[in-house]
C-alpha cells in the first residue's frame, strides 16, 4: 500500500492542482503534497521488513500480459526518498518566482513526480514504460510553456531524442515479452529468459539507447545543453537531480539483468569508453562557460 500511495499522492494531487487559479494556493498546494509524499516515503522506510504494505499488484491490461505490479524494493526505495525530498526542496528554493498559469505549471510538475516514483517503483515492464513517459511528457509542457527564449527549439530537440528512444524501447520489451513462456510482461519472466547471445545484441541496443538518451551517455547527450539552459529553473532541477538517474536505474533493474552477455560484452570496452569520452570532452568545455545552468549540466556528465 505505501508503494501505491507514492504514486497516488502525487498524481492525484497534480490532478487537484489544476483546478486553483490563484498563484498562491497553486503553490501551497504543491508544497503541502510534495511534504505528503515525503511523509509516506520515510514511512516505507520503516516497514523494510513488512513486505506486504510495500508492494501492490491488481489485473491492469490482462490480455497483454501486463499486470499493475509495484513493489518498494532497496534500490527503488532509494530513488523515491530521492524524488520525494527533491520536490518540496525545488518549491521552496523557487517560491519566489511567479509564473504565468501557475496552477497548470504545478500540476504538471506534480504529475512528473508520480511518473517518477512510478519508475522507481514498476515490476511490469508495460507499466514501466507507461511511467516513463508519464514523467517525460509533462517536462515537454513545462519546457515549451514556461521556459527561456528559445524553449521551443530546445524542446522540440528533447522530444525528438526521447520519442525516438522510448519507441526503440517500447519494441525491445514486446519482443522480450513475446519469448517469455507465459507472455508476460512481469519482471520474473523476463529475468527467467534464457536469450542467445545473437539475440541479446540487438535487443540491447534498442533498449540500451532510450536509457543513453535519458544518463545521458556522449554521443546521446547533445539534447541536454539546450533543454537545461532554456528550461525553468525548476525544471532545470528535476531533470538534472532526478531524471537523469531514470537511465541508470532502467539499466540495472531491465538491462543487466535480462541481457547479461551483452551487457558484458559492451559495457567492458565500448560504453566504459564513451563515457570517458564524454567525461572528458565536458570537463574540457566546462573551463569555457559562463551560463551557470550549462556549467552545472556539464560538471553532471
Amino acid at each position: 500500500m505505501i508503494s501505491l500511495l507514492l504514486i497516488l499522492v502525487p498524481l492525484l494531487s497534480g490532478i487537484a492542482a489544476f483546478f486553483f487559479k490563484k498563484e498562491n494556493a497553486a503553490k501551497g498546494w504543491a508544497l503541502l503534497s510534495s511534504f505528503a509524499t515525503v511523509t509516506v516515503s520515510l514511512l516505507g522506510l520503516t516497514l523494510l521488513n513488512k513486505t506486504e504494505l510495500l508492494q501492490f499488484r491488481c489485473n491492469w491490461l490482462p490480455g497483454l500480459g501486463s499486470s499493475f505490479s509495484i513493489r518498494l524494493d532497496g534500490m527503488g526505495q532509494l530513488l523515491c526518498l530521492l524524488t520525494a525530498i527533491s520536490f518540496p526542496l525545488i518549491f521552496i528554493a523557487t517560491w519566489n518566482r511567479s509564473y504565468k498559469n501557475a496552477h497548470n505549471f504545478f500540476a504538471l510538475m506534480l504529475l512528473s513526480q508520480a511518473g517518477l516514483m512510478g519508475v522507481f517503483l514498476a515490476m511490469d515492464a508495460l507499466l514501466f514504460y507507461f511511467f516513463w513517459e508519464l514523467a517525460l511528457i509533462p517536462v515537454y509542457f513545462l519546457s515549451s510553456i514556461w521556459g527561456a527564449e528559445r524553449r521551443i527549439a530546445a524542446t522540440f530537440k528533447f522530444f525528438i531524442y526521447t520519442f525516438v528512444g522510448s519507441l526503440l524501447m517500447l519494441i525491445g520489451l514486446i519482443y522480450l515479452q513475446s519469448l517469455t513462456p507465459d507472455r508476460s510482461f512481469d519482471i520474473r519472466s523476463f529475468y527467467a529468459l534464457a536469450i542467445d547471445g545473437k539475440t541479446q545484441h540487438w535487443i540491447f541496443w534498442l533498449m540500451f539507447v532510450a536509457f543513453a538518451i535519458k544518463i545521458p551517455v556522449f554521443p546521446f547527450h547533445s539534447w541536454q545543453p539546450d533543454a537545461y539552459e532554456q528550461s525553468p529553473t525548476a525544471v532545470t532541477m528535476v531533470l538534472s537531480g532526478i531524471m537523469v538517474k531514470m537511465g541508470l536505474f532502467a539499466v540495472i533493474r531491465w538491462l543487466l539483468p535480462v541481457l547479461p552477455y551483452a551487457s558484458f560484452a559492451y559495457g567492458e570496452k565500448m560504453i566504459s569508453m564513451w563515457v570517458i569520452v564524454g567525461m572528458i570532452y565536458a570537463s574540457l568545455l566546462a573551463w569555457r562557460q559562463d551560463d551557470m545552468k550549462r556549467l552545472i549540466l556539464l560538471t553532471l556528465v
